[in-house]
């Protein structure tokens, strides 16, 4: 169990940006498995989303991930047959999933430290 010690507002924040790092921040606020659920359920969602606006293709046939010239397309294969909406859907996520983790950490570190003081 974490011990019962004010935490930095400031450590904690920057750790979000670190990954696992994020995780621990919520284990030393005694959040952690909150901090999952909300995290896996956000990730579940927004997989869940981007599947619905850019769905996969209904065949497995190899010409479409293919070039003019008839190489490998490898944005394709890797990002699906829209390979500009795919990326900045990923970059989307990654903002909304950063954002939320770290108002919920400054959050949490700001009621630890006032539980900690009273």
């Amino acid at each position: 169990m974490p011990a019962n010690v004010p935490v930095s507002l400031a450590r904690q924040t920057a750790f979000c940006f670190i990954p696992v790092m994020d995780m621990y921040t919520a284990y030393k606020v005694k959040k952690l498995r909150l901090y999952l659920l909300i995290m896996i359920g956000l990730s579940l969602a927004l997989g869940a989303i981007g599947g619905i606006i850019n769905p996969p293709p209904e065949s497995n046939d190899s010409e479409l991930y293919r070039d003019d010239f008839g190489n490998i397309d490898w944005n394709k294969v890797w990002f699906g047959q829209n390979p500009e909406f795919s990326i900045s859907f990923m970059i989307l996520n990654i903002a909304i999933t950063l954002a939320l983790a770290i108002f919920l950490i400054r959050k949490w570190s700001k009621k630890w430290n006032e539980q900690i003081a009273n």
